[in-house]
C-alpha cells in the first residue's frame, strides 16, 4: 500500500509513487548540497509535498509549496499537518502569470523547480514556461535549483542567466535522465 492510498487517495494519483523514485529524487536534491537551515524556500510544483516535507526536516524558516493540481496539493496538505516549520500551500496554475505573481511572497532565499519546467512547456508552450521561470527567478534572493530533462536545459539556462543567476554546478541523476542545476544570484559589485 502506498502512502497516498493509506491517506485515502484511490485510485493512486498519476506520478506520485512513493518508494525508489521518491528516494532517488530526494537523494538527487540532497546531492545539490543546499543549506536550507534558516532559509525561506519556495517549492514550485511541489507535487504531493514529499520533498518539501523532507526539506522541512533541514531547518528552513519558512516553506511555501505551490502546485497546479488540487488532488496533489490536498495530499501535500495532509502530509504537512505534522510539519512544525511555518509553511503555506497554494493551488496555482504555474502558467498563469498574474495568479502566480499574486500568490508568491516578495522573495525567497531558495527557489526550487524540480521536474516541472517540461510539463509547463508541453501543456502551455515555450513562452509560458519561460515566463513562469522568469517570474520565479525574480523572487529568488540567493539559490535557484532546477531539475529537468536535458532537452529543456538550454532554455532554462538562458532564462535564469538573463535574470542574473549564475550557474554554479550541474549534477546528473544516476537513476534518471534528469539534470539538477544550481544557480546563485549575481549581485552587481559595489563601487569602492
Amino acid at each position: 500500500m502506498t502512502l497516498l492510498t493509506a491517506l485515502g487517495f484511490t485510485p493512486a494519483i498519476q506520478g506520485t509513487r512513493v518508494g525508489r523514485p521518491w528516494r532517488q529524487r530526494l537523494e538527487d536534491l540532497l546531492a545539490c548540497d543546499i543549506d536550507y537551515a534558516g532559509k525561506t524556500v519556495l517549492d514550485a510544483g511541489c507535487n504531493v509535498g514529499i520533498l518539501a516535507y523532507e526539506i522541512a526536516k533541514l531547518g528552513p524558516s519558512f516553506i511555501h509549496a505551490i502546485d497546479g493540481s488540487r488532488p496533489l496539493l490536498n495530499a501535500a496538505r495532509m502530509i504537512f499537518r505534522s510539519v512544525e516549520t511555518p509553511h503555506r500551500l497554494d493551488l496555482v496554475n504555474l502558467a498563469d502569470d498574474s495568479r502566480l505573481r499574486a500568490v508568491l511572497e516578495p522573495g525567497y532565499d531558495i527557489v526550487q523547480l524540480l521536474a516541472v519546467y517540461q510539463h509547463v512547456d508541453r501543456a502551455w508552450g515555450d513562452q509560458a514556461a519561460r515566463r513562469m521561470l522568469a517570474t520565479l527567478a525574480e523572487r529568488c534572493k540567493d539559490t535557484f535549483v532546477v531539475a529537468s530533462q536535458p532537452a529543456y536545459l538550454p532554455a532554462i539556462i538562458e532564462v535564469l542567466s538573463a535574470a542574473r543567476l549564475l550557474l554554479e554546478r550541474e549534477l546528473s541523476s544516476p537513476g534518471r535522465r534528469v539534470k539538477h542545476l544550481v544557480f546563485r544570484r549575481q549581485y552587481k559589485s559595489q563601487a569602492p
